[in-house]
């Protein structure tokens, strides 16, 4: 082979070398670049995140299991029942809207505003005066006797609900309102707090401590009326003249009996134990009286739900 034709092998295999040498790369390269670029799966969550997961559902279902037997859970379930029950009808926002007009005007507005007294006397007064015996039993009303008009209460009586967890369920939902309504006063404490920086809040508070046991024997009372009759408008009647007669009738007859008879009325009427409780002089004999008048009425409508239900 001559010298030229050499150099001419020479050049073309180097041509050859430089050709693949900067040739693109395979195909199994350009499927790894492709996978470079899309998107990572999500993560896996991390064993000790589901073990927590887990451990807190175990957690629940044994509180759930362990609260099963005392009955807590149907009176939570039946007393949320209510107490959304009055915010969706009519009657639960005509009670509020009533008893915040009342307060606002004649309870805060006619006496602080006014500039008559820096005090919170007139709400307490529309409370005890308008929400206790009148408004209360707007609320109570429904709570067994619809239940009876509608034909559910007969429903409940023969599910595995007992008696008591039904008295207690629907107490505490109609009590929960009320303590609702009465937190909205608070507002007027702290509005009170700018006229009058000596307030006494002790004072206010033992008050409130007062309308709580009022409120819970009212409520008690109304459900015992509802549970008597199927008919709302009775049992709003006579929800409202017991309080009434509870309230006042004590206090009245004190005034026209001798001693030592007058003690003994002057003890029952609820108007004297719950001023203690404005005087900041509330006794344990106080509180046992709201406490029996709570105690009490439950007790009866829980004995005749239940003679209802063998009956």
């Amino acid at each position: 082979m001559s010298k030229s034709a050499k150099r001419k092998a020479r050049a073309k295999h180097h041509k050859q070398l430089t050709r693949a040498a900067t040739s693109p790369l395979p195909a199994a390269s350009s499927r790894s670049s492709r996978a470079a670029r899309a998107p990572a799966p999500p993560p896996r969550k991390r064993a000790p995140a589901r073990r927590a997961e887990a451990a807190e559902a175990t957690t629940a279902d044994a509180i759930q299991r362990a609260l099963r037997p005392t009955g807590l859970p149907n009176v939570a379930a039946i007393a949320r029942r209510d107490l959304t029950a009055l915010f969706v009808s009519p009657v639960g926002w005509v009670v509020a809207g009533v008893f915040t007009f009342l307060v606002s005007s004649f309870g805060f507005y006619f006496t602080v505003i006014a500039g008559q007294q820096a005090s919170m006397d007139g709400v307490f007064g529309v409370i005890t005066t308008f929400l206790v015996p009148v408004l209360i039993p707007l609320i109570t009303m429904r709570l067994l006797a619809e239940e009876r008009a509608q034909g559910t209460l007969e429903l409940l009586l023969t599910s595995p609900v007992r008696d008591w967890e039904l008295t207690l369920g629907k107490w505490l939902g109609g009590f929960a309102f009320y303590l609702m309504l009465l937190a909205v006063t608070l507002v007027y404490v702290a509005i009170l707090r700018v006229y009058k920086s000596d307030l006494d809040l002790g004072l206010i508070a033992a008050t409130y401590i007062g309308l709580v046991l009022v409120g819970g024997a009212a409520v008690a009372i109304g459900l015992l009326m509802s549970s008597l009759t199927r008919n709302q408008i009775i049992a709003f009647f006579l929800a409202m003249i017991v309080l009434l007669v509870v309230w006042y009738a004590g206090y009245i007859i004190g005034y026209f009996v001798a001693p030592p008879a007058n003690l003994f009325f002057s003890y029952v009427g609820g108007f004297n134990r719950y001023q203690s409780f404005t005087l900041g002089q509330a006794a344990l004999r106080d509180v046992l009286y709201w406490a029996s008048l709570i105690v009490l009425p439950l007790f009866l409508t829980e004995r005749l739900l239940s003679s209802r239900r063998w009956g």
